[in-house]
Formats: C-alpha cells, structure tokens, sequence
C-alpha cells in the first residue's frame, strides 16, 4: 500500500495525528493551565533549592565564626595563665634566696643550725652508672654489628628459653 509517496510494510498503517487539545479550547486552556502550574512548581523547587543552600553557606560561616570567637577566647585565656605562671616563677625565684629561707626558718619556724654532731656526711661519687639488663652485669654483653648475628642472637635466646 502507498499512501503520499511512503510506502507501509505490511498492514501497519500509519497512526492518524489527531490532537483534541488544539480544537478544545476549555481542553486547551486547561493543558496550558497543567504546563503553567508545572513550569511554577519547578521554579519554586528551584528557589527553595537556592534558599536552602544559601542557608547551608550561612550556617556553616555562622559555625566556623563561633569556632574562631573560641578559640581568640582559649587563646586569651592561655596567655593569661601563662603571664600568670612566669609572674609566679619571677615571684618562686625571688623567694628561693638562701638568706630569705634561712629567715623563715629562723624566725617563723624556730628553726635552728644543727650542731656538730647532728651532721652526716654522705659520699656521693662523681659518677653514676645504671645497669641496664642482667646480660650487660655479667659482662657477656656482646654488640652485634650486622643483621644476621642479631637475628641468630635472637633465635638462640628464644631456644634456651624453650629449653
């Protein structure tokens, strides 16, 4: 069959375009009403979409300006504590003069200097050695200077103590 110069394969014949809105006019005005209420509905979705995250902007400027007013706080508060301290280490070391100390004692704890034989000497040596493991007190304590003797030192341990 051929119909306006097409040719149909088959039976199919083509759909005839038959559109009720365009000869309507209450079915027309109410398809442009539909289009309208869409075409609204998208552009206050979108503006509540821009409302929303102009919101999120300024929540998170809000946030990060309370964050900064605390920390110029802590900050204030820290150097404060630390004038504080250095003005109590100036006050420490004014107090910490032999002559003062020895005053107090004196006077506001009736202290007095020992006698003679209150006096005990102790020997302390000039120099002070600390023993770090039962290997080294034995004086079998050996360095080993490559990897390989570190790794055999190790095994042989851990076999003596399994043995």
């Amino acid at each position: 069959m051929i119909q306006t110069g097409k040719y149909v394969h088959g039976t199919a014949a083509e759909k005839l375009e038959y559109d009720v809105y365009s000869e309507n006019k209450v079915l027309k005005a109410k398809k442009l009403q539909r289009s309208n209420n869409k075409a609204k509905f998208k552009l206050i979705c979108a503006i509540l979409m821009m409302f929303s995250v102009c919101f999120f902007v300024m929540y998170r400027y809000a946030v990060i300006t309370e964050l900064n007013y605390k920390i110029y706080q802590m900050n204030k508060q820290y150097n404060e504590v630390r004038n504080e301290n250095s003005s109590l280490r100036v006050q420490i070391e004014k107090e910490c003069d032999l002559n003062s100390i020895r005053e107090i004692a004196v006077k506001k704890l009736g202290m007095q200097m020992p006698d003679k034989y209150q006096i005990a000497y102790v020997k302390v040596p000039k120099h002070n050695y600390t023993k770090v493991a039962q290997d080294y007190r034995a004086g079998d304590a050996k360095v080993p200077d490559n990897m390989i003797a570190v790794l055999m030192d190790k095994v042989s341990r851990i076999a003596r103590f399994v043995y």
